[in-house]
């Protein structure tokens, strides 16, 4: 029985990978359109755009900006749905997220030609509670939303309240109300975008639904598309004077630090700068948790974002565990020899997308060869437990930072100070831009 069962589980691990690749496929992603699409023309409908916002999320103050030009360009139903934030599991470190959204928001936002300023502290109960009320009293929210967001991040409690007001009993209703349709839906987070069986968070994903909404023939005449994905600035032309120190913390079981690595590995081919590869511990091996609607969003969103910067992703071998702890055993004897960040990308190209059981002896050896590595030497070292104090360490920098995710990234000049600190991939534009004008 035991033996019977070991085979399912190996057979099951062997067919995972394909499982996954059909999961997150175009294939997949075709068929399911085309489904909502015919159930949509049966029933009548139109094409119904739901926008889940969050009052205190600085990314949704920013995204609300933004559809109400999405709105007048496409021929949509967009509807609003108040939201509370994300459930503790979804943020463990919810601090550290609402501080880091502010500066983030601030960041961005002029790229976009949005507003935002950092107040330096998330807006208290009381006022919160006070344009939630206000904006559950309005038709039209996704009009309304900008005007609201502005007293709230003002701190404009006068203004708020001189505006139609529903009870607080009726807010919290359209809030828990809201919340339910986007679990139903399949998400976690404000700030982000249902349409026919997809979605979008952010400013940062909004270029998608518009590309959908395009291709599906609802742009309207003498229109143009209202966002693009932000690019990284040209390469630096002239010799700059000064070098500074890029830190890049990834996680090997994060797909999102796996999309990133090759972009980022080749930034010091570009730029002045010294690239220091600082490998953290997954969340789920530091005993916290990852709902199973957070995996499923970001393993869809991943294979979308590959798929348009030309990263290979989909067959996967989850790493999490065993595979991680010898991959890191390995990571200081490939640092040393310049093939660190070599070492993590071989591992999460097996893992992410070539669906590689990278925990097996076979496995890693295939790893440690891609790399450029000796195995007779790496064999000698594996299964050490020298790297999880240096891990840890990370960690903890990263966290001082005010960063908790990955991947992360700290650019410092040549006194060791931090210049800049960002978050996800998502801002390697960014990135590029700080370390432009930090070297000017």
């Amino acid at each position: 029985m035991l033996r019977d069962r070991s085979k399912e589980v190996l057979m099951l691990s062997r067919l995972r990978p394909y499982i996954t690749a059909i999961f997150t496929g175009r294939r997949l992603q075709k068929i399911k359109r085309g489904a909502h699409e015919l159930r949509r023309r049966a029933t009548g409908s139109s094409h119904r755009v739901i926008y889940f916002h969050q009052i205190d999320d600085p990314y949704s103050h920013l995204l609300a900006q933004a559809l109400t030009r999405v709105q007048g360009s496409y021929d949509i139903d967009l509807q609003m749905r108040l939201v509370p934030p994300p459930a503790d599991d979804a943020a463990p470190e919810r601090k550290a997220l609402e501080g880091y959204s502010r500066r983030d928001a601030a960041k961005i936002a002029p790229f976009h030609n949005l507003q935002f300023d950092d107040p330096g502290s998330q807006p208290d109960r009381d006022i919160s509670h006070l344009a939630e009320r206000a904006l559950a009293a309005t038709g039209n929210k996704i009009s309304a939303a900008t005007k609201i967001g502005e007293a709230l991040w003002t701190g404009d409690s006068h203004a708020l309240a001189k505006l139609p007001l529903v009870s607080e009993t009726l807010a919290a209703e359209q809030k828990d109300i809201g919340k339910r349709e986007r679990e139903s839906y399949g998400h976690y987070l404000g700030g982000t975008i249902y349409y026919a069986g997809e979605w979008y968070w952010g400013i940062d994903r909004l270029p998608y639904l518009e590309e959908r909404l395009t291709q599906a023939g609802l742009r309207r005449s003498g229109h143009r598309q209202v966002t693009e994905f932000q690019q990284r600035p040209a390469f630096m032309s002239q010799p700059a004077q000064r070098r500074l120190t890029l830190e890049f913390y990834p996680s090997i079981r994060s797909p999102y630090s796996y999309v990133s690595m090759p972009e980022t590995l080749d930034l010091p081919h570009h730029y002045p700068i010294d690239l220091v590869v600082r490998p953290v511990l997954p969340m789920v091996m530091r005993n916290l948790p990852v709902p199973s609607i957070k995996g499923r969003y970001i393993a869809r969103d991943t294979k979308r974002e590959a798929d348009r910067i030309g990263v290979p992703f989909g067959h996967i071998f989850d790493p999490v565990g065993e595979p991680v702890r010898r991959c890191y055993s390995l990571f200081a004897m490939a640092d040393a020899e310049g093939k660190g960040g070599d070492l993590l990308l071989a591992f999460c190209q097996m893992a992410w997308a070539e669906g590689i059981d990278v925990g097996s002896d076979q496995g890693i050896k295939m790893v440690v060869e891609r790399a450029g590595l000796d195995w007779a030497r790496a064999s000698e070292v594996i299964d050490n437990t020298d790297w999880e104090g240096p891990v840890e360490e990370n960690r903890l920098q990263m966290m001082a930072s005010g960063l908790w995710g990955v991947p992360s990234y700290r650019l410092l000049d040549e006194k060791g100070k931090e210049v800049f600190s960002c978050w996800g991939r998502d801002r390697i534009w960014l990135l590029a831009h700080e370390i432009q004008k930090a070297l000017v």
